[in-house]
Parts: C-alpha cells; sequence; structure tokens
C-alpha cells in the first residue's frame, strides 16, 4: 500500500554556500530515502518534492535552513 511521508531536514546554511553545496541538499535527501528503506522496510522509496518549510523567515536561526521533504513510500 503506498503512502506519502514528509520530514523535515535542518541543514547549516554555509553549507549551501559552499563550493559543493549545491550537491549538499540532493545527496541528504537520498542518504534519508535509503534510510528509510533499510530502518523501515520500505520495499519503495520515490522523492516527491522539497521546500522551506513554512514561516522559517520568522525563526531567530539564520544560521540553518530547515526543509519538508515528501517521499511516497511502499
Amino acid at each position: 500500500m503506498k503512502q506519502t511521508i514528509t520530514t523535515r531536514l535542518t541543514i547549516p546554511t554555509a553549507s549551501l554556500s559552499e563550493e559543493a553545496g549545491h550537491a549538499y541538499l540532493p545527496s541528504l535527501i537520498n542518504t534519508v530515502a535509503e534510510d528509510l528503506r533499510e530502518e523501515n522496510g520500505y520495499t519503495n522509496v520515490e522523492y516527491l518534492d522539497h521546500k522551506l518549510e513554512e514561516g522559517y523567515l520568522d525563526t531567530a536561526d539564520s544560521d540553518h535552513l530547515s526543509f519538508v521533504v515528501s517521499y511516497e513510500v511502499e
């Protein structure tokens, strides 16, 4: 049975501005997908989307960004 799950990833803002920063978030998204397979026994984990968490500008922590990532699992 397929279901959609979401997770919140909080990453340092500086990691996005480093030389390999453009690859950091996709790499982290893939790592979470692999962890979902291994830890929860899902046979299929498909990345759907990611977006900045709503209200992220209201936080006092400007050193980090939070993303909401959606996966379809089965």
